[in-house]
């Protein structure tokens, strides 16, 4: 049997370990230490495999989540069953926080495409939160402005793009901060979703690939991608540009 002193200990590491995770994100970075401590009181931490569900479209949102971990897919499901890949969202994102404009209603499905750790958090203390507390309301609406931001950004950039070009695009994104050679990356999910994700078909994502292969020198093994210079590849996808484009603090 454990000790009383362990399990204080483990609830203890637990506690600080999903304050972490939520200051991290960006809809509580800005709030006081006591006010993101309201919302860790309310917060119930879970594992989940890869393929589960995490809620439906148009299904009563009761929580809203903070990942942890791992990759959540978001969805719509037109009504002749076609599924529209939305967005793919990973550690320090928020899913279903938009719901409550949305009459409390999920406005799309979420499912798990790597096992991930979220924290859920209940709806009605995000709302309750947000009536008392104008810098969580500013933070509500600027992390909605962000997210709106990146997406025209991304469309903008797939209409004049080439698939070799957007393929290093999502490489990039990849890359760590600060280090522009030597660079070892895992693909984070299935090469098809991806490919999906990135509006083409599996076919056109391995051509594109290898037309990386050929003019940057990257390398690809399996999941591992192996880049000598993100200089390099961020001058193929950029352009002139590229410099404006290279991973934050590189």
């Amino acid at each position: 049997m454990k000790s009383a002193a362990k399990v204080a200990g483990a609830k203890t590491g637990h506690h600080e370990f999903a304050f972490g995770c939520l200051k991290n994100a960006s809809l509580f970075s800005n709030l006081a230490d006591k006010e993101v401590a309201c919302f860790n009181d309310a917060t119930l931490a879970r594992s989940y495999k890869k393929g589960q569900i995490l809620y439906l479209q148009e299904e009563p949102a009761k929580f809203f989540y903070v990942i942890c971990g791992g990759w959540v897919k978001l969805f719509h499901t037109t009504q002749e069953g076609e599924e529209i890949v939305v967005d793919m969202l990973t550690a320090g994102d928020i899913v279903g926080e938009s719901s409550i404009f949305e009459q409390g209603c999920h406005t799309s499905s979420a499912q798990i495409i790597e096992d991930s750790h979220l924290l859920s958090i209940p709806t009605d203390l995000l709302k309750e939160q947000i009536r008392q507390n104008p810098v969580l309301a500013l933070g509500m609406l600027s992390s909605m402005s962000s997210h709106h931001r990146r997406h025209y950004s991304e469309i903008a950039l797939n209409a004049m793009q080439s698939a070799p070009q957007r393929v290093g695009c999502f490489l990039l994104r990849l890359s760590p901060p600060g280090k522009k050679k030597d660079v070892v990356l895992h693909l984070p999910y299935d090469k098809t979703l991806i490919a999906y994700t990135l509006g083409m078909k599996g076919a056109t994502f391995s051509r594109s690939l290898n037309i990386l292969r050929q003019k940057t020198g990257l390398r690809l093994k399996g999941s591992r991608v192996e880049i000598d210079s993100v200089e390099r590849l961020a001058q193929f996808v950029y352009g002139p540009l590229a410099t404006q484009f290279m991973p934050e603090g590189s």
